[in-house]
């Protein structure tokens, strides 16, 4: 394990950051939190200049641009070198252990950013018998990334015979004697630094370090999520380690949650979260409508919401008791009856992001009436319907309704109990009389049965807190039965709502 330690660099007094293996990661954070900083020590692991180029002192004032009490560490198992600022120059501590950036096993590295340096032929230098058409690879990934087939005619001219200062121009229509070209000066600054990347792409060694700063400034979202996807793709084949700096809503919604690495910064102090979930990440740079849930779960009705958003709170804190950053944001959403729940995840899944999983979690009636008839009655049509989303499909133990009066009815005291505290009030009483007969065979007439019971005593519990909405009362007592399920069958309930939360 490699990781890096930054302390006392501009407004950073601590931030450790562990080198992550072969794939492509996105790193982001608020504004200041330390993304480019973090770069610019990684690019020293292949650059001696890094420091020199981004953390350039100030020869106007020895009071303006200080790096004075700067320490940037680099660990690899039990051996670690700090650098630090001598006055001219970064000085290793201690020497001998300089090596271990040459032995953090990158045999290149590169870098990449949105600049505008552009190679513009001077008339003297311009010669068409140089012009060369472009590797096909760079052409067919250039077309690829950004839509279009113009870089069909991608061409490169070695400016200065043996200098290595290589353009790109495109060729227009030729002419009958002449054919005609534009320069890189004419590119967009999105289109250069892609080009230049591909190029750079071309010869890299396997297992190469690739850092990429904040190119989707430059881009269209779609051409972020293509470029993203070209740099898998070569980092599978390759053994590429990519980290992408980046703010792109766009980028953080493409990616899976193990590819993110989100730097938290509180105060000055900088932590890193991996493996957070976007909206997390997302919490920090995006606006409310950007920032879709991680699991977005459809219900029948309110009662069904109440159940299922405490079950799932009750999961989510079971499973992430002591890393809170690492919570899922999930919104259970009411739709209607169930073929209407059913309809809604066949048509709604292509509106959301691709991290967003849709799920269902439908009452138990739909698996022990609905679906039983329509097998006993051969309803091919409804069950094929119902096998297109069978993934998605979860049941809960009961039908809301019918466990909470079965609660109220069969642990009237411990239900009493309970619900005065969830209301701070010891004036409720729930009683069997109040909870009413409960006819035992499951089906409609019981269904509705256990509707009226919850009904009356949520009209009870209303006219001792009249202040309280019949939806607040009725979600605290759905609550209530929630917290005493989870209580007495948390195998069941984590084994139902685990794989929703975690996906």
């Amino acid at each position: 394990m490699a990781w890096i330690e930054i302390a006392g660099l501009k407004h950073i007094e601590s931030l450790k950051f562990e080198i992550p293996g072969p794939g492509v990661h996105v790193l982001a954070g608020s504004n200041g939190a330390g993304k480019t900083t973090l770069l610019a020590c990684l690019r020293r692991i292949f650059d001696s200049n890094s420091f020199r180029r981004h953390f350039a002192t100030s020869r106007a004032s020895d009071q303006l641009d200080r790096v004075d009490s700067a320490r940037i560490s680099y660990h690899s198992g039990n051996v670690g070198v700090t650098y630090a600022y001598a006055g001219e120059r970064w000085v290793p501590t201690p020497r001998g252990n300089s090596s271990i950036l040459r032995n953090l096993g990158y045999p290149a590295g590169y870098y990449f950013g949105a600049t505008a340096d552009r190679i513009t032929p001077n008339p003297e230098d311009f010669a068409p018998r140089r012009v060369r058409p472009a590797a096909p690879e760079i052409r067919e990934a250039a077309n690829r990334i950004f839509g279009t087939s113009k870089f069909d005619h991608l061409r490169n001219i070695n400016l200065r015979p043996g200098s290595g200062s290589k353009a790109f121009l495109i060729q227009t229509a030729a002419a009958p004697f002449r054919a005609q070209y534009y320069s890189e000066r004419n590119f967009s600054l999105g289109e250069l630094c892609v080009l230049k990347m591909l190029r750079d792409l071309q010869a890299i060694p396997h297992g190469s370090l690739l850092l990429v700063d904040e190119l989707e400034l430059a881009l269209h979202p779609r051409v972020q999520i293509a470029l993203l996807r070209h740099l898998e793709a070569i980092a599978g084949e390759r053994g590429l380690t990519v980290i992408f700096s980046t703010h792109s809503v766009s980028l953080l919604k493409a990616v899976k949650r193990r590819q993110i690495m989100f730097l938290e910064a509180s105060g000055s102090e900088v932590t890193t979260v991996v493996g957070c979930f976007p909206t997390y990440a997302l919490g920090g740079i995006a606006s409310t409508e950007e920032a879709a849930p991680d699991v977005l779960v459809y219900v029948e009705d309110d009662a069904a919401m109440y159940i299922s958003e405490a079950l799932v709170q009750m999961t989510i804190s079971a499973l992430y008791a002591d890393e809170q950053r690492l919570y899922p944001t999930v919104q259970v959403v009411p739709v209607g009856p169930f073929m209407s729940v059913i309809k809604m995840v066949r048509r709604g899944s292509s509106m959301l992001p691709n991290t967003t999983r849709v799920t269902m979690l439908l009452d138990r009636d739909v698996k022990d009436e609905s679906v039983v008839g329509w097998r006993a009655s051969g309803r091919h049509d409804m069950l094929a319907i119902l096998q297109e989303v069978e993934p998605e499909i979860n049941y809960l133990p009961w039908t809301p309704e019918v466990g909470v009066a079965e609660y109220l009815k069969n642990s009237t005291a411990v239900a009493q109990q309970s619900i005065r505290e969830k209301f701070g009030d010891h004036r409720i009483h729930i009683s069997q009389d109040l909870v009413g007969a409960l006819p035992l065979q499951p089906g409609g007439p019981q269904r509705e049965a256990c509707k009226a019971a919850v009904s009356r005593v949520v009209e009870h519990i209303r006219a001792i807190k009249a202040t309280q909405s019949r939806e607040h009362i009725t979600r605290q007592l759905f609550e209530v039965f929630a917290e005493h399920y989870f209580e007495q069958n948390r195998a069941i309930v984590m084994a139902l709502v685990a794989p929703i939360v975690r996906g």
